[in-house]
């Protein structure tokens, strides 16, 4: 009879011992995943942000002036983003000085 409680223990340290491992998988798992998800978000602001200077740039060379809003480069220059997830913060200051732009991403 005690060698039968004793197997049961163990079977039942073992359960115990995959379940928690099983979770500490589950955790792990999602902890990368939010990390990834973070890395490319970064990554697609960096990759607007460079299109847009770029835009602007172009803009400049082939015009003589700087772009006077963010729909002209969109129009003229065929710049593409969604403004659903981004704000681009455009504040022209003149045909001759570059524009300050900031870029935001919605939540």
């Amino acid at each position: 009879m005690a060698l039968f409680h004793v197997k049961s223990k163990h079977t039942y340290r073992k359960a115990i011992a995959s379940v928690l491992l099983s979770a500490a998988v589950v955790l792990l798992l999602a902890v990368m995943a939010d990390r990834v998800r973070i890395s490319n978000e970064t990554e697609q602001t960096a990759i607007l942000e460079n299109a847009v200077e770029r835009s602007i740039t172009e803009c400049y060379a082939l015009d003589g002036a700087y772009p006077p809003n963010i729909d002209y480069l969109v129009e003229h220059y065929g710049l593409t983003y969604d403004s659903a997830q981004y704000f681009i913060d455009y504040r022209y200051i003149g045909s001759n000085l570059r524009p300050d732009v900031t870029i935001i991403r919605r939540k």
